[in-house]
């Protein structure tokens, strides 16, 4: 749904976004919290306020503000699902503490191999890390081994939106395999599913479209 977002919540958010930038999140904080205050129900805030505890450490508050941004955008807002996933296992003890910065520089990185040896040391560490088996499948060329690692990380109870791109992937490669309807009844379950975000469905749909021809 489209929101009126008030001009100067706007330019206080794109002023914290460019402090953040220049890496001082103290002053970034503090005009996120102005532009928040101004537009309380505006996720784009919340969201950058979450990612700039992540930076400073403080994993708390970090997964409060993405709670928050969840809250107001439940079917989904740029990465939010994952790093509820991760900070939340990181609370409960099922990740170690830090995982989800770690896995971050798999975005951060334009090195192929580097982005493999992230993924290879958080699977060795933490096998049970859906979004790692999403970036392993990503990097592998090998559509049989994609496949494999694909339906490992499917097998983990991953969130929302990594089940949603790993669902996306396996729909094409089932449709290259030549098996067209299986293809397309994934993409269906996918886009009728509740659990799906609201860019998966949309990719979905593009699929669809795209093997119907």
């Amino acid at each position: 749904m489209e929101q009126s977002i008030d001009a100067k919540a706007q330019k206080l958010h794109l002023e914290a976004r460019e402090l953040g930038q220049a890496g001082n999140y103290e002053a970034s904080v503090a005009k996120l919290e102005q532009a928040i205050a101004i537009q309380p129900d505006w996720a784009y805030p919340y969201y950058d306020l979450a990612f700039t505890y992540l930076l400073k450490g403080d994993f708390d508050k970090a997964l409060q503000f993405y709670q928050k941004t969840d809250s107001l955008q439940p079917k989904g807002f740029f990465t939010t699902k994952t790093a509820l996933y991760s900070l939340q296992g990181e609370a409960a003890g099922k990740f170690p503490k830090g995982l989800y910065g770690y896995y971050l520089q798999i975005e951060w990185t334009e090195d192929a191999d580097k982005k493999f040896e992230i993924v290879k040391t958080i699977l060795a560490n933490v096998p049970d890390f859906a979004p790692a088996w999403k970036e392993l499948a990503l990097l592998t060329d090998n559509m049989e081994t994609r496949e494999k690692y694909i339906d490992e990380g499917l097998s983990k109870d991953p969130d929302a939106d990594t089940q949603g791109i790993l669902l996306l992937n396996k729909a094409v490669i089932v449709n290259e395999a030549g098996n067209k309807e299986e293809a397309l009844q994934i993409l269906t379950t996918l886009i009728n599913d509740p659990y799906t975000t609201t860019g998966n469905v949309e990719l979905a749909k593009m699929v669809v479209t795209q093997i119907k021809g």
